[in-house]
């Protein structure tokens, strides 16, 4: 199979999104290595007959520039190819778009994108998808994750210590949460809290740690969340968890609070990356991320 582009004048970047689960992983390495080009007037990127056999039907590929959209019907996943500002990469499960690269506000640092997934919750009968999440890093995290060179996704995803010094590496790092439906700001803190607070028991921090989630959650108490609010929980170094808000993707995030607390940022990232992350899809796209990464 071979995919050419033309993408008229000026450079652009081809990213690519897929559902991340075990038995696609091969066909995962692939879109996030094309995912890591760039391609410039005229370029052409191919996959091999070979890398094709490999996907499992149904994919659909999708290349779209500023000036052209050139779709090529085949199977499930989703090819954004866009210039300048309108680079995005879709969590297939809710749709909802993220961008390659974040800059936490108040931050010189431009963070990479690592791998989303969704978030769902069980109500009565139904699985009702909450939000999507996604996970970036600064570039230099590669040098901390060289021991895993070479292993597949697959295993990849069940190595807790993989994600321990994903963790605990002094860089910079964030969670991007996006709304996939309303829901107020109690709610959805009464969620996190519940998740956080036996971590940070676990951790026996004590009074500090119920201080810092106390602070935590004064920045949802009351507050309205509207299908596509964006949530940035950064771990800024050494232990500043930065909370930031935008209401679209569009608008720029805002900080809301800033709080000290190393075991609350662990804790934080133990929810989504641990052993019993809330988000299996968002663990396993971390780790095809983590593959073609290192």
């Amino acid at each position: 199979m071979e995919i050419c582009c033309s993408a008229g004048t000026g450079n652009g970047r081809v990213l690519l999104t897929s559902a991340s689960t075990a038995k696609d992983c091969s066909f995962n390495r692939i879109t996030r290595t094309l995912a890591l080009l760039s391609f410039r007037r005229n370029s052409c990127c191919q996959l091999s007959e070979c890398c094709s056999s490999q996907l499992s039907a149904p994919y659909q590929i999708r290349l779209t520039t500023k000036s052209s959209r050139v779709p090529t019907p085949r199977r499930s996943v989703e090819v954004l190819a866009a210039v300048g500002t309108d680079d995005v990469v879709v969590e297939p499960a809710t749709g909802i778009s993220f961008r390659p690269s974040l800059l936490v506000p108040d931050s010189s640092i431009q963070l990479s994108f690592l791998g989303a997934g969704v978030r769902e919750k069980q109500i009565a009968f139904l699985k009702v998808k909450v939000y999507a999440v996604a996970v970036y890093v600064e570039d230099g995290i590669r040098s901390f994750l060289a021991s895993w060179h070479g292993k597949e996704a697959a295993d990849l995803a069940k190595d807790d210590a993989l994600y321990k010094v994903l963790a605990e590496a002094p860089f910079e790092k964030a969670l991007e949460i996006v709304l996939a439906r309303d829901v107020d700001g109690a709610t959805f803190w009464g969620a996190l809290d519940e998740a956080l607070v036996p971590r940070l028991k676990a951790a026996d921090n004590g009074v500090h740690g119920e201080a810092a989630l106390a602070d935590f959650g004064k920045v949802f108490q009351g507050r309205a969340l509207k299908q596509g609010t964006r949530i940035i929980l950064a771990w800024v170094q050494p232990s500043n968890l930065k909370i930031a808000i935008a209401p679209s993707l569009s608008a720029n995030p805002v900080t809301e609070a800033t709080i000290n607390s190393r075991v609350l940022l662990l804790a934080l990232f133990d929810v989504f990356l641990g052993s019993s992350a809330v988000s299996k899809s968002a663990k396993a796209s971390v780790a095809d991320g983590i593959a073609v990464l290192v």
